[in-house]
Protein backbone atom coordinates (compact mmCIF):
# COMPACT_ATOMS: atom_id res chain seq x y z
CA UNK A 1 0.00 0.00 0.00
CA UNK A 2 1.29 3.37 -0.96
CA UNK A 3 1.53 6.16 1.60
CA UNK A 4 0.78 9.64 0.27
CA UNK A 5 2.48 12.73 1.52
CA UNK A 6 0.36 15.36 3.24
CA UNK A 7 0.58 17.66 0.19
CA UNK A 8 -0.66 14.90 -2.10
CA UNK A 9 -3.45 14.11 0.29
CA UNK A 10 -4.59 17.74 0.28
CA UNK A 11 -4.46 17.84 -3.50
CA UNK A 12 -6.43 14.57 -3.79
CA UNK A 13 -8.98 15.91 -1.32
CA UNK A 14 -9.41 19.11 -3.34
CA UNK A 15 -9.87 17.15 -6.57
CA UNK A 16 -12.36 14.83 -4.94
CA UNK A 17 -14.33 17.79 -3.56
CA UNK A 18 -14.39 19.45 -6.99
CA UNK A 19 -15.68 16.25 -8.57
CA UNK A 20 -18.44 15.79 -5.99
CA UNK A 21 -19.32 19.49 -6.26
CA UNK A 22 -19.50 19.16 -10.04
CA UNK A 23 -21.97 16.34 -9.66
CA UNK A 24 -24.19 18.65 -7.65
CA UNK A 25 -24.14 21.43 -10.22
CA UNK A 26 -26.58 21.17 -13.10
CA UNK A 27 -25.23 20.67 -16.55
CA UNK A 28 -25.75 23.26 -19.25
CA UNK A 29 -27.19 20.58 -21.50
CA UNK A 30 -29.70 18.98 -19.13
CA UNK A 31 -32.69 20.38 -17.32
CA UNK A 32 -32.82 19.86 -13.59
CA UNK A 33 -35.35 17.35 -12.30
CA UNK A 34 -37.89 19.21 -10.29
CA UNK A 35 -40.01 17.19 -7.93
CA UNK A 36 -43.29 18.90 -7.22
CA UNK A 37 -43.88 19.25 -3.56
CA UNK A 38 -47.48 19.85 -2.55
CA UNK A 39 -47.92 21.07 0.95
CA UNK A 40 -51.43 20.66 2.35
CA UNK A 41 -52.53 23.98 3.76
CA UNK A 42 -53.81 23.91 7.30
CA UNK A 43 -57.56 24.07 7.65
CA UNK A 44 -58.84 27.39 8.82
CA UNK A 45 -61.63 27.86 11.37
CA UNK A 46 -64.30 28.07 8.66
CA UNK A 47 -63.18 24.80 7.07
CA UNK A 48 -63.04 23.11 10.46
CA UNK A 49 -66.57 24.22 11.34
CA UNK A 50 -67.90 23.06 7.95
CA UNK A 51 -66.16 19.69 8.39
CA UNK A 52 -67.65 19.23 11.87
CA UNK A 53 -71.10 20.20 10.55
CA UNK A 54 -70.79 17.64 7.73
CA UNK A 55 -69.70 14.93 10.18
CA UNK A 56 -72.61 15.77 12.50
CA UNK A 57 -75.21 15.72 9.71
CA UNK A 58 -73.92 12.59 7.93
CA UNK A 59 -76.31 10.08 9.61
CA UNK A 60 -79.29 12.28 8.80
CA UNK A 61 -78.31 12.75 5.17
CA UNK A 62 -77.77 8.98 4.84
CA UNK A 63 -81.30 8.38 6.15
CA UNK A 64 -82.70 10.92 3.70
CA UNK A 65 -80.84 9.29 0.81
CA UNK A 66 -82.16 5.84 1.82
CA UNK A 67 -85.71 7.21 2.04
CA UNK A 68 -85.36 8.90 -1.34
CA UNK A 69 -84.09 5.68 -2.94
CA UNK A 70 -87.10 3.86 -1.47
CA UNK A 71 -89.75 6.44 -2.41
CA UNK A 72 -88.38 7.65 -5.76
CA UNK A 73 -89.54 4.65 -7.86
CA UNK A 74 -93.09 5.01 -6.50
CA UNK A 75 -93.13 8.72 -7.25
CA UNK A 76 -91.81 8.12 -10.76
CA UNK A 77 -94.47 5.47 -11.37
CA UNK A 78 -97.18 7.79 -10.05
CA UNK A 79 -96.04 10.68 -12.21
CA UNK A 80 -95.90 8.41 -15.28
CA UNK A 81 -99.40 7.06 -14.57
CA UNK A 82 -100.80 10.58 -14.05
CA UNK A 83 -99.21 11.75 -17.30
CA UNK A 84 -100.65 8.78 -19.18
CA UNK A 85 -104.14 9.37 -17.75
CA UNK A 86 -103.95 13.07 -18.62
CA UNK A 87 -102.94 12.29 -22.20
CA UNK A 88 -105.69 9.67 -22.48
CA UNK A 89 -108.34 12.05 -21.14
CA UNK A 90 -107.12 14.89 -23.34
CA UNK A 91 -108.21 12.91 -26.40
CA UNK A 92 -110.66 10.26 -25.14
CA UNK A 93 -112.32 7.64 -27.36
CA UNK A 94 -115.89 8.60 -28.34
CA UNK A 95 -117.64 5.99 -26.17
CA UNK A 96 -115.60 6.60 -22.98
CA UNK A 97 -117.90 9.00 -21.13
CA UNK A 98 -121.14 7.02 -21.69
CA UNK A 99 -119.46 3.81 -20.52
CA UNK A 100 -118.01 5.52 -17.43
CA UNK A 101 -121.45 6.95 -16.66
CA UNK A 102 -123.09 3.53 -16.97
CA UNK A 103 -120.48 1.84 -14.75
CA UNK A 104 -120.77 4.61 -12.15
CA UNK A 105 -124.57 4.43 -12.19
CA UNK A 106 -124.43 0.66 -11.65
CA UNK A 107 -122.14 1.23 -8.66
CA UNK A 108 -124.63 3.66 -7.10
CA UNK A 109 -127.45 1.24 -7.86
CA UNK A 110 -125.49 -1.49 -6.07
CA UNK A 111 -125.09 0.79 -3.04
CA UNK A 112 -128.83 1.47 -3.06
CA UNK A 113 -129.75 -2.22 -3.34
CA UNK A 114 -127.22 -3.42 -0.73
CA UNK A 115 -129.18 -3.14 2.49
CA UNK A 116 -128.05 -5.19 5.44
CA UNK A 117 -124.66 -6.71 6.01
CA UNK A 118 -121.30 -5.23 5.22
CA UNK A 119 -120.60 -8.02 2.79
CA UNK A 120 -123.65 -7.04 0.71
CA UNK A 121 -122.58 -3.39 0.79
CA UNK A 122 -119.21 -4.44 -0.58
CA UNK A 123 -120.23 -7.10 -3.08
CA UNK A 124 -123.31 -5.53 -4.72
CA UNK A 125 -121.66 -2.33 -6.01
CA UNK A 126 -118.46 -4.10 -7.06
CA UNK A 127 -120.38 -6.92 -8.75
CA UNK A 128 -122.74 -4.61 -10.66
CA UNK A 129 -119.87 -2.37 -11.75
CA UNK A 130 -117.88 -5.39 -12.96
CA UNK A 131 -120.91 -6.72 -14.84
CA UNK A 132 -121.53 -3.37 -16.53
CA UNK A 133 -117.85 -2.92 -17.41
CA UNK A 134 -117.73 -6.41 -18.90
CA UNK A 135 -120.63 -5.45 -21.20
CA UNK A 136 -118.73 -2.45 -22.50
CA UNK A 137 -115.30 -4.13 -22.67
CA UNK A 138 -115.78 -7.88 -23.25
CA UNK A 139 -112.22 -8.67 -24.43
CA UNK A 140 -110.58 -7.00 -21.47
CA UNK A 141 -113.07 -8.65 -19.12
CA UNK A 142 -112.29 -12.09 -20.55
CA UNK A 143 -108.53 -11.62 -20.21
CA UNK A 144 -108.93 -10.26 -16.67
CA UNK A 145 -111.14 -13.20 -15.76
CA UNK A 146 -108.55 -15.65 -17.11
CA UNK A 147 -105.70 -14.00 -15.16
CA UNK A 148 -107.74 -13.82 -11.96
CA UNK A 149 -108.81 -17.46 -12.38
CA UNK A 150 -105.17 -18.55 -12.70
CA UNK A 151 -104.16 -16.48 -9.67
CA UNK A 152 -107.04 -17.89 -7.60
CA UNK A 153 -106.04 -21.43 -8.59
CA UNK A 154 -102.42 -20.78 -7.58
CA UNK A 155 -103.48 -19.30 -4.23
CA UNK A 156 -105.81 -22.25 -3.60
CA UNK A 157 -102.98 -24.71 -4.30
CA UNK A 158 -100.62 -22.84 -1.96
CA UNK A 159 -103.29 -22.70 0.75
CA UNK A 160 -104.02 -26.41 0.38
CA UNK A 161 -100.31 -27.22 0.65
CA UNK A 162 -99.93 -25.04 3.75
CA UNK A 163 -103.00 -26.57 5.42
CA UNK A 164 -101.77 -30.07 4.59
CA UNK A 165 -98.38 -29.31 6.11
CA UNK A 166 -99.99 -27.92 9.26
CA UNK A 167 -102.32 -30.94 9.50
CA UNK A 168 -99.49 -33.46 9.16
CA UNK A 169 -96.88 -31.59 11.23
CA UNK A 170 -98.54 -29.23 13.72
CA UNK A 171 -96.21 -26.55 15.06
CA UNK A 172 -95.12 -26.47 18.71
CA UNK A 173 -95.90 -30.16 19.21
CA UNK A 174 -93.14 -32.67 19.83
CA UNK A 175 -93.43 -35.88 17.91
CA UNK A 176 -93.89 -39.15 19.79
CA UNK A 177 -91.05 -40.75 17.86
CA UNK A 178 -88.64 -38.06 19.07
CA UNK A 179 -89.67 -38.74 22.67
CA UNK A 180 -89.15 -42.48 22.17
CA UNK A 181 -85.71 -41.93 20.65
CA UNK A 182 -84.68 -39.70 23.54
CA UNK A 183 -85.79 -42.22 26.14
CA UNK A 184 -84.05 -45.05 24.27
CA UNK A 185 -80.84 -42.99 24.05
CA UNK A 186 -81.03 -42.20 27.77
CA UNK A 187 -81.58 -45.89 28.61
CA UNK A 188 -78.63 -46.93 26.42
CA UNK A 189 -76.37 -44.33 28.04
CA UNK A 190 -77.40 -45.44 31.54
CA UNK A 191 -76.77 -49.13 30.71
CA UNK A 192 -73.26 -48.44 29.40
Amino acid sequence: MRILSPACRRKAKVIWMKMSYAKLLPSLYSSPEVEPQYVEPEAGPLEQSVASLRKWSEPYTNQCQRAYRTVEPSITTGVTAATDVYQFLSDPPPDLYPSVAAVGFSGFLGLYLAKGSRMKRLMFPVGLMALTASMFYPQQAASLLKVSRDAAYTWAQQGRAAAETLWKEPPFVKKKSEKKERTENNNNNNNS
